[in-house]
C-alpha cells in the first residue's frame, strides 16, 4: 500500500508510471492502450488497486499472469486469480520495468509489520539502508500489541534507550549517555517534557529513532539523537476503530478512531482520535483522568498539491498522594524495600498538565524529480503543581531523618516552529542524484513561578507514612519568569550516485541558536554542522556504510577571561555498520559501532577560578574549552516477520561512556576522569519480543510475548552512591479474532512482578504485575 496522487492522462502513461514508482512490471498490447485517457488516481492503494482505477470504464482489466506479472486484458478475460498468460503479442509499457526502488510511503498504519520499509525522519521517506546512521522505527502494529500509549511506555521499549529520573512523571530519556530530543513530523526540535512528552500515541503512526549526533536536524544539543513523532493522516477509504480497556488499579480506557472522504471525490478526507482514560495508580490515594482529542483534515487542491492541517488536545490530571522528589532514601546507599504502594503525599495534592497543538502543512509536486513541502507547528503547554517536596536522607536503623515541604510551581511552554524544504532528483555524468535543501525555524518560549514556604517542614515517619492530617498552607507565588530560546538554521544534503552500488551523501546545517531572559541571554552565530556518510551496496539486500555526524551545544553563558563567550561543546559521532532489508523488505536488520566524543566541555579557568573582570558578572568563575567526555559501543537490531505469522524484534546495545579529561578549580585532574560520564545508562541493554498467529484452525488466536533487560546502574545523585542492579522485566499478550470486526485481547505487564526501580536513584519503582484486557472493533 501507498499513497497515489496522480492525474488523468493517457493510460499507457499512467500504467507507466504506477508501475515506475509501485516497483512492479506491467505489460500490455499497445494497441490496446492508443487512444485511451486514464483515470486519476488519488489514495492509498497497492499497485494493483492503482492500476484497476486507472482502467476503470476503459474497457479493459487487470489480470495476472501464472508467473506473477500483471497484464492488461480486455475486460471480458479479466480476472486475478491466475490468469491466462499475457497476449503473445504483448508489449511491456515503456518505462515500466523498475530496476530501483520505487518511491513509497513510510506510513506503517495497516501494514500489520513491525517492519518498516521506510522512514521521514531526514526530510522525506527513505529506506533505512539508505540512510548511514543508527535509525529504529516502532511501527503502528507494534504500538497496538504492546499497548504502548504514552511517550514513556514507548522509550522503555525503544532499542538503546534509559530513562532519567524527573519528578511528577516528566522523565528524560538518554542513547549513548547523552540526552534525547523529540520532534513532530521532523519539525521543531523540543524536549521530551515539552507537548510530545504529553501527547497520547494514539495520534501517531509510528515512531522513529535516530541515535547519535542529529546537528542537521535538530541545530543545537547534545549528540543521543532524535525521537520524531509521525502524526496518523486521513485514510482514503471510510474506517473506524473503537476501543474499550479495563485492567489493574481500576485502570479504563475508550477509545474511538474515524477516517473518512469528505466529498464524492475523496479529495478532501478527515480524520479524529478520541480517548478518555479514568485511573488509579499503584501507589496508594492517587487518580488520573486524561481526555484527548486529535483532528486532521486532508485535501488535495490538486493532481500534484496536497493541504494538511489538524490540532490536538490532553488535559492530564493527577489528584491525591502526588509528591516531588520520589520514595526516601538511605543515608548509606542501602536499598530502603518500602512497599511499592508507599504514598507520602497528601489528599490536596494534584499536579495538571494541559496541552495543546496545531499543525499546517503544504507538499507540492512539481514534476516526477522535484518536490517542495512546507510545515508550520504549534504547541502549548501549562503545567500547575500543588504538592510537597521530599528532600533529607533516611538513616535505615530508625526509618527517620527526611521531610516533606509544600511546594506550588506553575510553568509554561510554547513551540513555534517553521520547515521548508524541496527535494529532488537531477542528472550529472551519466547518473542521477537526489538532493535536500531547507531552511527550518524553532522557537520556544517558556516561564515558571513557584513558592516553597518557609519554615514548613514535616518530618515523615516511614513507620506510619500517613500525612491525610496535613493542611495544605496558603501559598502564592510571584511573577511568571519568561524565557525564550531560538533554532534556526539553512541546510542541505547531496546523495551522490558514485557508481551502481556505492553512493556518497555530503551535507550540513548553518545554524543560530539565541537564549534570552529578561536579565540577561546568550547566542550563537554561524554555526557549521557538517554530515558526510558512505553507503555500499553489498548486493540487493545488504548495504555497508561509515558516516560521520555532529552537533553544538551553546556555552556562551560563560565567559573567557577576555571577556568573550565560551565557544560550544561540539559532540561528534563516528558510526560504521551494515544494514539489511530482507525477504522483500519485510524483515530490517542492522549493526553499528559507534564512537562519539564531545569536545570543548566547558571548566573552570585555574587562572581565574573565583573572579572574571571581563564577564557580565565580574564575581563569577572564567571558563575554558577544556572538558572531554567519550562513549563508544554497538547496536544490533531485527525487526520484521522471522516466519509466515511471527513477528519479531531484537535490539541489544552495548554502551561504555567515559570522561577523558575533567578537572577541577585548580586546573587538576578531578576523580571523574575515567569513570562513567553518564552512570544511570546501562552498558547493556536488550529489548526483544515476539507475536505470532496460529496457523490452520487455531487463526483467531495471536501469541506474543517480550522482555526488556539491562545491567547495573548507579548514582551518587542527592546523597551517597546507590546502585540499582541488573533486571528484566518480561511481558505478554493474547488476541482472540472473534469475527471480521471485532478482537479480544489481554496484555499482562511484569509478568513475574520483578522488584526493581525505574532508575539508581532508588526513588520510583517499576510497575508491578500489571493486567489489561482490550476490546477492540473495526468498521
Amino acid at each position: 500500500m501507498r499513497d497515489w496522487n496522480l492525474p488523468a492522462a493517457p493510460l499507457a502513461d499512467t500504467l507507466a508510471r504506477i508501475a515506475r514508482e509501485g516497483a512492479r512490471s506491467i505489460s500490455a498490447d499497445p494497441a490496446l492502450l492508443a487512444g485511451r485517457q486514464g483515470h486519476a488516481v488519488q489514495g492509498r492503494f497497492s499497485v494493483e488497486e492503482a492500476a484497476q482505477r486507472a482502467l476503470a470504464g476503459s474497457g479493459l482489466a487487470l489480470a495476472r499472469t501464472p508467473s506473477g506479472t500483471l497484464t492488461v486484458v480486455a475486460s471480458e478475460a479479466a480476472t486475478l486469480a491466475p490468469a491466462p498468460a499475457a497476449p503473445a503479442s504483448g508489449a511491456t509499457l515503456k518505462e515500466v520495468t523498475v530496476t530501483g526502488q520505487a518511491v513509497q510511503t513510510a506510513a506503517t498504519e495497516g501494514s500489520g509489520s513491525y517492519a518498516a520499509r521506510r522512514a521521514s525522519i531526514l526530510k522525506g521517506a527513505q529506506s533505512l539502508r539508505e540512510i548511514p546512521q543508527s535509525v529504529s522505527v516502532i511501527t503502528r502494529q507494534r504500538l497496538d500489541d504492546q499497548n504502548l500509549t504514552t511517550v514513556e511506555q514507548v522509550m522503555e521499549q525503544a532499542m538503546g534507550v534509559s530513562k532519567r529520573f524527573a519528578n511528577m512523571g516528566m522523565h528524560g530519556y538518554n542513547a549513548r549517555g547523552f540526552s534525547l530530543i523529540s520532534q513532530l513530523d521532523g519539525n521543531g526540535a523540543k524536549g521530551t517534557m515539552g507537548t510530545v512528552g504529553s501527547a497520547d500515541l494514539a495520534m501517531f503512526d509510528r515512531v522513529e529513532i535516530l541515535r547519535g549526533a542529529a546537528g542537521l536536524l535538530a541545530g543545537s544539543g547534545t549528540p543521543g539523537g532524535v525521537v520524531n513523532y509521525v502524526r496518523k493522516r486521513p485514510l482514503a477509504e471510510k474506517q473506524a476503530s473503537v476501543g474499550l480497556q479495563a485492567g489493574s488499579w481500576n485502570n479504563y480506557r475508550a477509545e474511538v478512531d474515524t477516517s473518512s472522504p469528505l466529498n464524492a471525490d475523496g479529495s478532501l478526507r478527515g480524520r479524529v482520535v478520541a480517548n478518555y482514560v479514568d485511573r488509579d495508580l499503584f501507589y496508594r490515594k492517587t487518580h488520573e483522568q486524561q481526555p484527548f482529542l486529535y483532528g486532521v483534515l486532508e485535501y488535495d487542491h490538486s493532481p500534484a498539491t496536497r493541504l494538511t492541517a489538524g490540532l490536538h488536545y490532553k488535559d492530564w490530571r493527577r489528584d491525591g498522594a502526588d509528591w516531588k522528589g520520589g520514595l526516601p532514601i538511605s543515608t548509606d546507599g542501602s536499598d530502603l524495600r518500602l512497599p511499592r504502594s508507599t504514598s507520602l503525599g497528601p489528599a490536596w495534592a494534584y499536579s495538571e498538565t494541559a496541552t495543546k497543538g496545531a499543525f499546517l502543512e503544504a507538499t507540492h509536486n512539481f514534476n516526477d524529480r522535484w518536490s517542495g513541502r512546507f510545515s508550520a507547528d504549534w504547541g502549548d503547554r501549562a503545567w500547575e503543581v500543588y504538592s510537597v517536596y521530599r528532600s533529607g536522607l533516611v538513616d535505615p536503623a530508625t526509618l527517620q531523618g527526611a521531610v516533606l515541604s509544600p511546594a506550588y510551581q506553575y510553568t509554561i511552554g510554547e513551540n513555534r516552529s517553521v520547515d521548508a524544504s524541496i527535494t529532488g532528483h537531477f542528472d550529472l555524468l551519466g547518473r542521477e542524484h537526489k538532493v535536500v535543501l531547507g531552511a527550518s525555524r524553532s522557537e520556544e518560549i517558556g516561564g515558571s513561578k513557584s513558592s516553597w514556604p518557609s519554615g514548613q517542614n514535616w518530618p515523615i515517619d516511614l513507620n506510619d507514612p500517613n500525612q491525610s492530617a496535613w493542611t495544605k498552607p496558603s501559598m502564592s507565588a510571584g511573577a511568571l519568569g519568561k524565557t525564550k530560546e531560538l533554532n534556526q538554521g539553512i541546510y542541505g544534503n547531496v546523495h551522490w550516485q558514485l557508481s551502481d552500488p556505492l553512493k556518497l551523501v555530503l551535507g550540513g546545517r548553518l545554524g543560530w541558536y539565541e537564549y534570552k531572559t529578561a536579565t540577561s541571554g546568550y547566542k550563537q552565530t554561524r554555526e557549521f554542522t557538517p554530515y558526510a556518510g558512505l553507503l555500499y551496496d553489498l548486493d540487493k539486500e545488504w548495504t555497508a556504510y561509515a558516516s560521520y555526524a555532529d552537533i553544538f551545544q551553546p556555552q556562551s553563558s560563560n565567559y573567557t577571561s577576555a571577556g568573550k563567550p565560551l565557544d560550544p561543546a561540539i559532540g561528534s559521532n563516528y558510526e560504521v555498520g551494515v544494514k539489511g532489508a530482507l525477504m522483500d523488505g519485510r524483515l530490517n536488520t542492522s549493526l553499528a559501532l559507534f564512537y562519539t566524543r564531545q569536545n570543548n566541555r566547558a571548566q573552570i579557568d585555574p587562572d581565574f577560578p573565583s573572579g572574571c573582570p571581563g564577564a557580565p558578572n565580574p564575581a563569577s568563575a572564567c571558563y575554558i574549552n577544556a572538558g572531554e567526555v567519550e562513549s563508544k559501543g554497538l547496536d544490533f537490531e531485527i525487526n520484521g516477520e522471522l516466519a509466515r505469522g511471527l513477528q519479531a524484534w531484537v535490539g541489544y546495545t552495548y554502551n561504555r561512556q567515559i570522561y577523558v579529561r575533567d578537572r577541577d578549580r585548580d586546573g587538576n585532574p578531578t576523580a571523574n576522569e575515567g569513570q562513567q560520564f553518564s552512570s544511570s545508562t546501562p552498558k547493556h541493554i536488550l529489548r526483544a519480543g515476539a507475536s505470532y498467529r496460529l496457523p490452520g484452525d487455531w487463526s483467531q488466536w495471536t501469541l506474543g510475548g517480550s522482555v526488556n533487560s539491562q545491567s547495573m546502574t548507579g548514582t551518587a545523585w542527592n546523597g551517597p552512591w546507590r546502585e540499582q542492579r541488573g533486571y528484566a522485566v518480561g511481558n505478554a499478550f493474547a488476541r482472540y479474532q472473534i469475527d471480521s470486526r471485532w478482537a479480544l485481547g489481554l496484555n499482562l505487564s511484569n509478568v513475574f512482578d520483578r522488584v526493581y526501580y525505574q532508575g539508581p536513584e532508588q526513588v520510583v519503582y517499576g510497575e508491578p504485575r500489571t493486567f489489561l484486557l482490550t476490546l477492540r472493533g473495526t468498521f
